[in-house]
């Protein structure tokens, strides 16, 4: 019999009590990243952070009572928008962000709306992650790419 350990994560809604414990997995999971690009002002992060935190498009995954994941998705009338997909990094490459994007893409599918995202230029692994999964480069600005994923329906 083996007696590995097998981590299980929840999946759930995010309630607007989360808002800081998502804010605290942000700044860990993308923190490098934008203090390389341009610096972390916390005051601003804090405030453009909770100008977008909307519960209703996000989606949190426990591993018990810590979080360890989540995905942010604005539902645009043309679109579905991946605003952020951040997993902490002890807990990457274990399938939760393909569940999540799995899910996101599914979604998708059932509206008949394309998927769109930007991923940073200095984030290579997430950049093949997204090409792993079906999306494109379709532009890209001074510091991210701008991917798309195209639902066989939409004639896109």
């Amino acid at each position: 019999m083996d007696n590995a350990f097998i981590m299980t994560y929840s999946y759930r809604k995010a309630i607007a009590m989360d808002q800081e414990a998502i804010f605290e997995l942000y700044r860990q999971v993308m923190g490098d990243y934008i203090s390389e690009i341009w610096g972390w002002n916390e005051d601003w992060q804090t405030n453009d952070f909770a100008a977008h935190f909307n519960p209703d498009g996000i989606t949190v995954v426990y591993e018990g009572k810590q979080l360890v994941g989540y995905a942010h998705i604005d539902n645009n009338t043309d679109h579905l928008f991946l605003r952020m997909l951040a997993i902490h990094r002890n807990h990457q490459s274990k399938g939760i962000g393909t569940h999540l994007l799995l899910w996101l893409i599914t979604s998708a599918t059932e509206q008949s709306k394309p998927v769109g995202l930007e991923v940073f230029k200095i984030n290579m692994e997430a950049k093949r992650f997204y090409e792993r999964h079906g999306f494109n480069v379709v532009g890209e600005s001074l510091h991210s790419y701008v991917m798309k994923y195209y639902v066989s329906n939409t004639g896109q």
